[in-house]
């Protein structure tokens, strides 16, 4: 199982979806999805609170993080909305209301650029981290909380 390292005071200004959007991220963490993010919409859009974006290598790759994200946030109480795309395709969008979980293989995410057409989001970067690398095991927040304002941690999602 992978934690996340964040602060157990919750912050007054957090988001009722915040702690549904940490399940998604560690979901596919769980299933070795790369390079995920995490963007908080809520200043910039009011589509969603979220989006969770993540890189996968393989068809089959997809399929297992797009399962481990959607029994995980099905086994907390949220729907599925909606679903766009096929595993197969290079972008699965996984859309809970206040969540959208984007799964992409790597051509397609660079082609489509979300982190850049969003880029006033607040953004959180995740990725699996050996056990000596975080005081929880299994993750570390890395980069910025905000690459912005140069801040750590997860404390804000």
């Amino acid at each position: 199982m992978i934690f996340l390292q964040i602060n157990t005071e919750k912050p007054p200004n957090e988001l009722p979806s915040s702690p549904h959007a940490r399940l998604a991220v560690s979901a596919a963490l769980e299933r070795k999805a790369e390079d995920v993010i995490l963007l908080d919409m809520s200043s910039v859009s009011i589509m969603a609170d979220f989006f969770m974006i993540c890189t996968v290598r393989t068809d089959t790759h997809a399929r297992a993080v797009r399962d481990a994200v959607t029994q995980t946030l099905d086994a907390v109480g949220l729907h599925l909305r909606r679903r766009e795309g096929a595993d197969a395709s290079g972008w699965v969008l996984l859309d809970w209301g206040d969540i959208v979980v984007h799964i992409f293989r790597s051509a397609e995410r660079e082609f489509y650029s979300l982190e850049k057409l969003w880029g006033d989001a607040r953004t959180h970067r995740f990725e699996a981290a050996s056990p000596s690398e975080s005081s929880f095991p299994g993750l570390s927040d890395v980069g910025s909380g905000d690459t912005r304002s140069g801040s750590t941690g997860v404390e804000g999602i």
